[in-house]
C-alpha cells in the first residue's frame, strides 16, 4: 500500500483490498511513523479470524473504538497450522479469503498478513501501537507473550470473550454433524448385511441344508 491509499482510508473513502494491506515491515515502519507524527492513535490486535463470526466482529469493533485507526495482524495458514495442531484442519478459510472478508468490515482499516518466517512480535516493535488489544481466551493474554510486547505498546487492553461461540467449537460441531451422517450410513449398511445374511440362512434351512455359521 501507499501513503495515498492511507489518505483514502483516513478520509473513510472506498479503498480496494490491495490498498489496505501492509505487505512488509518496511511499509509498516513508514506508515506508522506517518500516523504517529500526524497525531493518530493506532489500535491493533492479532488473530486468525477463521470462519468469521459475531465474536470476531464485536472484538474488532472494540479494538477500533480505542483508536483513530486500526491495524489488524492476520496469521498465515502455515502459522495457524503450527499453532493449532488439533486435527481440525485449520484454518478452514485460507488467508486470501480471510483478508478479503476482514477488509469488508467498517471497523478494520489496515491489514498485516504475518508471513511464516516472521517473528510474531517483531511487527509490534515496528508498529509501536498506542493500544494493543488481546483476548483473554487466547495465549496472547498470558504473561510470557505480554512481557515481550508490553515495552513496545502505549497500553495493553485485555478484552473478555465477545460471544459464547468460538471458531474451534463451531468446527467441532460441524465435524460431529458430519460424523453422525457417516454413522447413519454405516448403520444402514450393517443392517442390510444382517438382513442379507439372515435371508441366506432361511433359504438354506428351507432346502434342508445345514447352514454354515
Amino acid at each position: 500500500m501507499t501513503l495515498i491509499d492511507l489518505g483514502r482510508i483516513l478520509r473513510k473513502e472506498e479503498t480496494p483490498l490491495e490498498g489496505r494491506i501492509i505487505n512488509n515491515l518496511e511499509e509498516m515502519a513508514e506508515i506508522c511513523a506517518y500516523l504517529h507524527q500526524s497525531g493518530f492513535k493506532i489500535a491493533s490486535t492479532t488473530g486468525v479470524f477463521d470462519l468469521l463470526h459475531i465474536g470476531h466482529g464485536r472484538y474488532l469493533g472494540e479494538t477500533r473504538s480505542l483508536g483513530d485507526i486500526s491495524i489488524i495482524e492476520v496469521d498465515s495458514d502455515e502459522l495457524v497450522r503450527a499453532r493449532k495442531p488439533d486435527n481440525l484442519h485449520r484454518p478452514v478459510v485460507p488467508l486470501a479469503e480471510r483478508l478479503e472478508m476482514l477488509s469488508q468490515l467498517r471497523c478494520v482499516d489496515l491489514l498485516f498478513p504475518l508471513k511464516p518466517c516472521e517473528d510474531t512480535t517483531e511487527f509490534i516493535k515496528v508498529m509501536k501501537p498506542d493500544i494493543f488489544v488481546v483476548s483473554e481466551t487466547s495465549e496472547d493474554s498470558k504473561e510470557p507473550y505480554l512481557a515481550r510486547v508490553r515495552p513496545h505498546c502505549g497500553q495493553v487492553v485485555i478484552l473478555p470473550a465477545q460471544a459464547t461461540i468460538s471458531t474451534t467449537r463451531r468446527i467441532q460441531r460441524m465435524m460431529m454433524a458430519g460424523g453422525i451422517d457417516q454413522l447413519v450410513v454405516v448403520r444402514d449398511l450393517v443392517a442390510d448385511l444382517i438382513d442379507a445374511a439372515s435371508g441366506q440362512v432361511l433359504a438354506t434351512e428351507e432346502k434342508g441344508e445345514n447352514p454354515i455359521v
